[in-house]
């Protein structure tokens, strides 16, 4: 039987044609739209929104060097700020620190933390951490000094007396 097959001389088997098949039809598969999905802008975005609104020549300067994120290697968007926020950020930028503390302890004064930390938050509108970081920061810049009395903090000016 294997011999048969092997010596089958296939020039003059008929050959099948595949004119005479015919497929099924089939429907044609329509996709729906991809669903548009907003994501919350990245830490990235919207430091440099803040920036931005700050000084809007940053965004002139990202764009004429090209710029891009470290994380994606695209420019880096810039989002949409409550102008609240924008508010916040221009108030705090065009005043200096050290002089808003400077009008809050006074001259010839001092005062204890916690009205230090008060009178900031009120008058610039910004958290408790962020008051507490620009009292660590005069600090540190030498703006004010603390002394110590009755185990109470009392910071006030440099060079000024604290009475």
């Amino acid at each position: 039987m294997m011999s048969s097959l092997l010596n089958t001389d296939i020039t003059k088997v008929k050959r099948l044609s595949l004119r005479e098949v015919k497929l099924p039809t089939t429907e044609r598969r329509v996709d729906p739209p991809p669903i548009q999905v907003e994501r919350p802008p990245t830490d990235e975005e919207i430091a440099y929104s803040k920036l931005v609104a700050i000084n809007p020549l940053l965004e002139e300067l990202v764009e004429s060097l090209d710029l891009v994120s470290i994380d994606t290697g695209e420019r880096v968007k810039k989002v949409e700020l409550t102008e609240a926020k924008v508010e916040t950020i221009k108030t705090i930028s065009s005043l200096k620190i050290e002089d808003l503390i400077k009008d809050i302890i006074g001259l010839q004064s001092h005062r204890t933390k916690v009205e230090l930390t008060t009178k900031l938050m009120e008058d610039i509108n910004i958290t408790e951490d962020r008051a507490e970081t620009e009292i660590a920061l005069a600090l540190k810049n030498g703006a004010i000094k603390v002394m110590t009395v009755n185990n109470i903090d009392r910071y006030y000016l440099s060079g000024s007396t604290p009475f």
